[in-house]
């Protein structure tokens, strides 16, 4: 099982003038550490009250007023100052962006990392955000399953030809193709019937929200059984989750029964657990420590 961390880039740590410096501090701790990825999420625009229900359970839990730092940004920052954990997003909302200006931002910093990046996506469930946005909410899964294919076409081919239903190329040619080939992998998040499919059919992994033991094993088990109907190998698809973990012995605990059910990369969300910036650090050292992470140059 590998490890994950999510970084500081929203919420009240980004209020402060200081929050470049907390983002790198955890970014190469987790990389000293041995973690293996590190995460960003998205949001790029809030109404002044959310109204849509939050899809995970209960109320949305964060102050709108609060930054989101742009991942693709935050994770070119994280780049420069770290040599080998890996660059999450825990997801770009594939429906807000155009996808070869995303194919672009995300190609270049596959490139300039050296071949890190590990490209979380989702559809998003925000309406009113979608609606800021000029994007019609009712097309958010077939925006998400045709962007997904032509980033994956992008990356590979020499000659770009797509016809979609809402992008069409000719003979047309991008550059640069990732450090990665064919491309880097691709996890998909979401744990509707839509998004599991999603994830058998196209996906390397599913980014799984925090739901209890039965409900995780059972929609691990519905991927699997979908990417057998499309004649995919189910045990090539990860999976990665904090298992619902609140504390750092809960995750001690919860890891050997995570990984039985079929996870592969279990999710520290230390930054919520820490009062302050210095605790989260003494958080993944102490975590690391006694999951027996190695430690680079060790």
């Amino acid at each position: 099982m590998e490890f994950g961390v999510a970084l500081p880039h929203f919420g009240p740590q980004a209020r402060t003038p200081r929050v470049a410096a907390r983002i790198r501090d955890v970014a190469q701790t987790a990389d000293r550490l041995g973690y293996h990825v590190v995460w960003t999420a998205e949001h790029m625009i809030f109404p002044r009250t959310v109204e849509t229900p939050y899809p995970y359970g209960g109320s949305f839990p964060y102050d709108v007023n609060d930054p989101v730092l742009d991942p693709v940004a935050t994770l070119s920052w994280v780049a420069a100052s770290t040599t080998r954990i890996r660059l999450g997003s825990a997801v770009l909302v594939l429906p807000y962006h155009h996808p070869v200006a995303l194919a672009k931002a995300l190609a270049t910093l596959d490139v300039l990392s050296g071949g890190r990046l590990l490209l979380g996506v989702a559809g998003g469930w925000l309406r009113e955000e979608f609606d800021l946005l000029g994007v019609p909410f009712e097309e958010r899964g077939a925006r998400t399953d045709e962007a997904i294919d032509l980033l994956k076409h992008l990356w590979s081919a020499d000659t770009v030809h797509f016809d979609g239903r809402f992008h069409q190329l000719r003979d047309a040619v991008f550059f640069p193709k990732p450090a990665q080939i064919p491309h880097p992998a691709i996890w998909i998040g979401g744990d509707g019937p839509a998004a599991l499919r999603r994830v058998a059919r196209r996906g390397n992994g599913w980014l799984a929200a925090p739901r209890d033991l039965a409900t995780l094993e059972r929609k691990i088990g519905e991927i699997r059984r979908h990417a057998e109907a499309a004649g995919r190998d189910p045990s090539a698809i990860g999976v990665a989750t904090s298992g619902g973990a609140t504390t750092l012995d809960e995750m001690i605990d919860l890891a050997p029964t995570l990984e039985r059910m079929g996870v592969t990369v279990m999710n520290m969300a230390s930054r919520f657990w820490a009062a302050q910036p210095e605790e989260a650090l003494e958080l993944l050292e102490t975590f690391a420590e006694r999951a027996g992470l190695s430690a680079r140059g060790s």
